[in-house]
Order: C-alpha cells, then structure tokens, then sequence
C-alpha cells in the first residue's frame, strides 16, 4: 500500500503523462493542417469532380486552363427540343453556349473556404467525391433566332373537320388538322430555365407551344348517305330563276341536329332580303318552288311535317297536294314550311340547280330511317281537291300508307 504522499507523487506524474500526451495530439493535428490542409489555400481539394471530370488538386491560377481542356467535351453534350411531335438535336456549341469557367471556379472557392477547419480536415483527408456541375452562359437574342427558324418548321395552320360537298355532289367527312404555334419566349425560357438548374445529362426539353383542336365538328362525321332527295323543274331563263337559286344559296348546307326543327323561313326569309328580285310585283316569288321541293324531300326522308300551307292555285311543278307555300311580310308576320328530324342522326341539307333542275339532298346515317323507304302519291277529289299519301315500306314491301294531308284548291 502506498501511504497518502506516494499517491499523490503517482497521479502528478500520471497527468504530467496525459498533458504531454495532449499536446503531442495537439501538435500533430497543427502539423498535420499545415502541413497537408493549408497547402490547399490555393488549391482545389482532392476527389473533387466537374460533372464526370477530376478537377482535384489544381491550383486555382490554372483552374480555367483544366476547366477549357474539358471544355470540347462539355459542349458537344446533345440537347433534344421536342415540339408537336417533331424533334431537334443540337449540341451546347451549336446552341451558342459557352462554359462560364469564372462562375465554377468562384463557385468552388467560395465552397472551400465557407468549410470549418474539421470539415476541410475531412474532405482533404477523405474519399467522399465533391461534384460540381457546369455553368453555361448563353445569349437570349441566339437561341430566339434558333427557336424562331424551329417555329416555321412546326407552327401548323388549323383546319378545322367538315363536310365537304364534291363536284359530284357527294358529300364526306374530312378530319380536320390541329392547329399548332410555338411560343418561342416561353420555350427560351424554358431553355434557360433547365441550363440554370444545370439539367445536362440526356437532355430533353419539352419546347412551349398551343394546340388547337380541330375536330369541333366530330359529331357531323356520322353522316355518310343521302337518305332522301327530290327535285323540280324550272325554266333558267326568266327572271324568277334568280329567286330560286337565292333561295337555294341560303338553305344549302344547313344543318339540322336530332329533335330540332327546320323553318324555311329562318333560313331563306325574309323574302326581300339580299339576292331576292321582284317578279310580277311580288316579293321572292319563285322562293315556294324551293320550299316544295324541301317538303317534298323530308317526306321521303319519313320526318315529320310541323308545318305546311298549300297554295291558292295547284303548282306546276309536283302533283296536287304535295306544293307548300311560303311567304313573309313588311309586317313582320310569315307563312312558313317546318319539318322535325325525328332520326337520331343530324340533317344536311345539299341544295342547288343544275340547268333547269333544282335538287334537294338530305344527308344522314345509313342508319337513319331504320331500313325503310318513302313514297308519296296523290288523287284528286272534284275539280280541285287532292289527298296525298305517304307509303312505307321495309325490305321492299309496303307496311304502311298514311295520309299526309287533303288539299283544297281556291283558284
């Protein structure tokens, strides 16, 4: 046993031991930050990388000469612009780009000596990989110019779908082209934005532009078949004539959608309006020629009549019975002939003259009259009365006969 005076003799040379100790420590770690930590003041610390390029231990007076020996490499990396289905290759060269080597040495200076004396102690005496990434500096006014040459490439000119009307008289669906317009500001950006957030590898950038559908008219795509036509006769050579092709111009093309109703007067009156002439002092006379020969064509098309006047005096034109007067007034008040489409399908309506002949075309579904086909006939009661029928028929064979109307002649 040691008497009291021994133990403390043992415990001041023991910590005359652990202070020795400590300084030594202390004195190697000072040796060891000046000499390896100090000699990266100037110096860019190991493992540290410029994208996939060792960058390490280079004093930063040569910095820039390393940073421009990877700088062929670093351009040449290939940017994608995707616009409307079509794409763009370009290279970070071609797209007038530079490497902005101030900006990344500045950057990794400022990196390095923000670090506490540990954490430099770590990153030079440690393998853990610093990466940096490139920084571009680009010209706004260039890339402008380059989108602007894209734009001429893929701005599209919209057509909208429609029916078209051959020169046979046929009528089809055309699908329409969407429209397409880059935006070229919005796209530079864009650009900037994906070089700003240093987005190199594999790059793609979705260029800005707006789509305009086409095909508003899609439901019209269903009509594939004339479901009902009628004609008359004419004589081209009088004044009249005018009145019958004006009034056919203003009905040709109308559109009748399922469940609506067709007024001829919404289309073709008032009866002194533009193209109209007068003939025998009266206003559009001619016009009940084209409204007969519409009545006449949605009864073979089996649509349902809403309205329908006869005239005073029996019509050259169609057996009596089956002519529908038309008429409008300064008053504002009008005779009128309307049919419903009753199908489940919309109506066109194709109407036009050919020499002598005026045509009535109604364009539906194949579907639209479910099989059946229409007939029209008419016998006279007396001197001056007809009754008109409607024959039905399906598959050939006649499955109904419906009265249509009786008709009283005055003159």
């Amino acid at each position: 046993m040691f008497d009291k005076w021994g133990q403390k003799k043992i415990l001041k040379i023991l910590g005359i031991y652990i202070l020795a100790f400590l300084v030594l420590v202390v004195i190697i770690v000072f040796l060891f930050y000046f000499c390896v930590v100090l000699k990266y003041n100037d110096v860019v610390y190991p493992n540290t990388y410029l994208g996939e390029y060792k960058i390490s231990d280079v004093g930063f007076a040569y910095l820039d000469k390393r940073i421009e020996f990877y700088s062929d490499s670093i351009l040449n990396t290939t940017v994608t612009f995707k616009a409307h289905d079509k794409e763009y290759k370009y290279t970070f060269r071609s797209l007038g780009l530079e490497i902005d080597k101030a900006a990344i040495i500045e950057e990794i200076k400022e990196e390095q000596e923000k670090l506490s004396y540990t954490n430099r102690l770590a990153r030079v005496s440690g393998k853990e990989k610093q990466v940096y990434h490139y920084k571009l500096k680009y010209d706004r006014n260039y890339l402008t110019k380059i989108l602007t040459e894209i734009k001429k490439e893929v701005d599209v000119n919209l057509v909208y779908d429609d029916l078209v009307m051959s020169s046979d008289r046929v009528l089809s669906y055309v699908p329409g082209i969407e429209g397409y317009s880059l935006n070229v500001s919005d796209s530079v950006d864009r650009i900037i934005e994906a070089l700003d957030n240093r987005m190199f590898h594999d790059l793609t950038i979705e260029l800005v532009g707006e789509v305009t559908e086409a095909n508003k008219n899609q439901n019209l795509a269903v009509i594939d078949t004339k479901v009902s036509s009628f004609s008359t006769e004419f004589n081209p050579y009088i004044t009249r004539a005018i009145n019958l092709r004006t009034a056919l111009n203003y009905i040709d093309g109308a559109i009748i959608w399922p469940g609506e109703v067709f007024s001829f007067f919404n289309y073709a009156g008032p009866y002194d309006k533009e193209g109209y002439v007068f003939y025998y002092e009266f206003v559009g006379n001619g016009v009940c020629q084209i409204a007969t020969t519409v009545y006449n064509a949605a009864l073979l098309g089996g649509l349902e009549i809403v309205k329908r006047y006869p005239h005073k005096a029996k019509s050259v034109y169609v057996p009596g019975g089956l002519d529908a007067t038309v008429a409008s007034y300064s008053s504002g008040w009008n005779v009128d002939m309307q049919f419903r489409n009753t199908y489940d399908y919309p109506i066109y309506i194709s109407a036009y003259a050919v020499g002598g002949t005026v045509y009535v075309d109604f364009w539906s579904n194949h579907d639209a009259k479910k099989g059946r086909s229409y007939a029209t006939s008419s016998i006279q009661i007396g001197e001056r009365g007809y009754t008109s029928f409607l024959h039905v028929y399906l598959d050939g064979e006649e499955i109904e006969k419906r009265k249509i109307a009786t008709t009283w002649y005055s003159e």
